[in-house]
């Protein structure tokens, strides 16, 4: 799989060096450090288990995302969701979320294809929130245009994506029908039809208001949950901005993050951080020590979390590295 990604990687770790460059190259880094050292780490104490409380969120989230393929305890997949965020710390092009899909199909006994069909509903979820959060915000935030017109792009073909899918979840018969036409040999034809009838069927949640309902009120609460945590690591570094300006700056980050880049979206957090938090007027020196905090924090509470799974569920790192059969069943 590595080698068959190997420029998609490259091309990733090259784009994420060049983030890095452009962002450094904007600020003091001796000044930025000093920002750090002097950071006010009792701020950042309660602040880590905020955000480590954003994982039990999204977990209890992907409860009801998966109840219409399987029903499980309210926690029982909190390992597998942690995994996910875990594994695109380690590996490039997010494709920590497959190994999620292969971890969670596998420990709960469902199809890993309709798994994979619900991560992507939940990503496509957290796009169409922040372009919601966006749209509040600019009520009473004024931004340049160039970053009004990327959010209307964003909110077009990420809802058009979201739609399709509901579409082809209410039209699932039509849809395998046509895709069974496709010109194909007929080996590859009957793998790509079972794999597309497993996928639709994760679409179910699209079909279902109440759950979809649920599933949007929590996704709300854990970005405002994660915006606090940002806005604690901001006070910590002399940096007073609201909830909202929070929230801005996350879901800025969040655009970012899917850019393709290096593990850990190396380069993207910090890059769209510090721009973001330049649109709030932020000096880059404070920006950038407060970002530098927040990215590492991160880093280590989702390490921490996903060790801890690893040994809970008794998953070997071997066994997380083969992703290539993450949709095959």
């Amino acid at each position: 799989m590595f080698k068959k990604h190997f420029f998609k990687i490259l091309l990733g770790c090259l784009f994420s060096a060049a983030l890095i460059w452009l962002t450094l190259r904007q600020i003091d880094f001796r000044k930025s450090f000093e920002l750090i050292k002097n950071a006010d780490y009792y701020i950042l104490m309660p602040g880590v288990l905020i955000y480590a409380f954003t994982y039990a969120l999204r977990a209890v989230r992907y409860y009801f995302m998966l109840l219409p393929v399987k029903k499980t305890r309210i926690f029982e997949n909190f390992p597998y969701t942690v995994l996910g965020f875990f594994m695109n710390n380690i590996i490039p092009l997010r494709l920590g979320e497959v190994v999620r899909a292969k971890v969670t199909g596998e420990r709960l006994g469902v199809s890993r294809s309709s798994v994979l069909a619900t991560i992507v509903v939940e990503r496509l979820m957290d796009v169409i929130i922040f372009v919601a959060f966006f749209f509040i915000i600019m009520i009473v935030m004024p931004f340049p245009e160039f970053i009004k017109r990327s959010f209307y792009v964003s909110g077009i073909v990420f809802g058009g994506a979201l739609a399709m899918l509901f579409l082809i979840s209410k039209n699932d018969e039509q849809a395998l029908n046509f895709v069974s036409k496709l010109p194909m040999p007929q080996k590859v034809k009957s793998f790509v039809t079972k794999l597309f009838d497993k996928f639709t069927g994760g679409l179910m949640v699209l079909r279902k208001p109440a759950i979809m309902s649920s599933a949007l009120f929590i996704t709300v609460l854990t970005w405002v949950t994660e915006s606090f945590f940002l806005v604690m690591v901001a006070y910590s570094c002399g940096i007073k901005i609201s909830i909202l300006g929070g929230i801005f700056v996350v879901i800025i980050i969040g655009i970012g993050a899917i850019i393709p880049t290096a593990p850990g979206y190396i380069g993207a957090v910090e890059f769209m951080g510090v721009t973001a938090f330049g649109a709030l007027g932020v000096a880059k020196d404070h920006a950038f020590a407060c970002i530098a905090i927040y990215h590492f924090l991160q880093i280590i509470v989702i390490s921490a979390l996903g060790l801890a799974s690893i040994l809970k569920e008794k998953i070997s790192f071997a066994d997380l590295f083969k992703f290539e059969t993450a949709v095959k069943n």
